[in-house]
């Protein structure tokens, strides 16, 4: 069984629960849903949902850097967006992240939309599964 590590990187704000960010199985991370908070914990916009994609990204993204990786290090994504009328929003929000240049592998991604999240400002969580080189 491969050596199991549990990690609350410093770079992102505590998990706001009895869980950890990441667990980390030989070179392969599994990350929790990251949502559209700052590093403060605060909600960058609770009306825009690419605002908060692109922040959930940049969330995993400087998670992934502490770890020794990037977000193209990532091999699967799952989104969850609230309500189908937030879809462009974060399209747009990721394009943001990849037109930045942070994600130039494009990951396998199941998009759900779901009726709501554990706080009622945020409109999309994104969990990863990255694999370290």
């Amino acid at each position: 069984m491969p050596k199991r590590s549990y990690i609350n990187p410093e770079s992102v704000v505590a998990p706001p629960g009895t869980f950890s960010w990441v667990v980390q199985a030989d070179k392969t991370l599994y990350l929790a849903g990251q949502v559209g908070i700052d590093k403060d914990g605060k909600t960058v916009d609770p009306k825009d949902a690419g605002a908060q994609a692109k922040q959930a990204l940049h969330n995993i993204d400087a998670t992934l850097r502490e770890l020794g990786g990037t977000l193209d290090n990532i091999v699967r994504t799952t989104t969850y967006v609230v309500g189908r009328e937030n879809l462009a929003g974060v399209r747009a929000g990721r394009k943001a992240v990849i037109d930045e240049g942070l994600m130039t592998n494009i990951p396998a991604n199941t998009l759900l939309v779901v009726s709501g999240l554990a706080d009622e400002d945020w409109l999309v969580e994104i969990e990863a599964i990255a694999v370290l080189d």
